[in-house]
């Protein structure tokens, strides 16, 4: 879901609602350096990490410790959606606004939350999320692959993240593999979290 959506952020055009169906041969390039691209935005809103009182290394060994899982998840959602590009010019999208995709993602995050009942105790971890995304797409706007004027052939933000969260438990993001995560968080610095992990659903 994350190399789709940023994918999404880093071809958004400014202007029209219709804009230009990417190239397959545009979308490539792109795709090429999409991780590279995440790991960059990353590092340059690491802030956020140590505000709440994480190691930005010990973070980051928590997420790479799921690199394969996120590939695989990654590889699941362009399938889905593996004619989004064209194969030749002339063709028109509707504009998609990083805003929505972003708002969408959280909305399904907040009602998964809510079903652990951990609405209350997670709050202050979903306003630290919302400042991260927005940092992260500011971030990934300036990445040159946004200059491109054109858009993919995707369908609604909703079922876009609904797509996105079948395949990352498809790749293996259950349960017990969000509780590891959680714990690795935990002892990486985040603390708060300690007493929430146990008490994660995936639903």
């Amino acid at each position: 879901m994350r190399f789709i959506i940023t994918l999404a952020l880093l071809v958004a055009s400014a202007n029209a609602q219709m804009v230009r169906q990417c190239l397959c041969t545009e979308v490539q390039g792109c795709k090429n350096s999409a991780f590279g691209s995440i790991q960059q935005c990353a590092d340059r809103c690491q802030s956020h990490v140590t505000a709440m009182g994480g190691s930005v290394p010990a973070v980051r060994q928590c997420v790479l410790a799921q690199e394969s899982r996120l590939r695989a998840a990654a590889a699941c959602v362009e399938a889905a959606y593996g004619n989004s590009c064209a194969n030749g010019p002339g063709q028109t999208v509707p504009k998609r606004f990083p805003e929505t995709a972003q708002i969408a993602a959280f909305r399904e995050l907040t009602g998964m939350i809510a079903r652990s009942g951990l609405t209350a105790e997670a709050a202050p971890f979903l306003a630290a999320g919302r400042k991260a995304g927005a940092c992260a797409g500011k971030c990934a706007q300036a990445h040159s692959c946004a200059k491109l004027g054109c858009g993919l052939a995707l369908p609604s933000d909703s079922i876009l993240v609904a797509t996105g969260k079948r395949c990352a438990i498809q790749a293996g993001f259950t349960t017990p593999v969000a509780r590891d995560i959680c714990h690795c968080l935990a002892n990486a610095g985040i603390k708060q979290l300690a007493p929430l992990c146990d008490r994660i659903v995936i639903s």
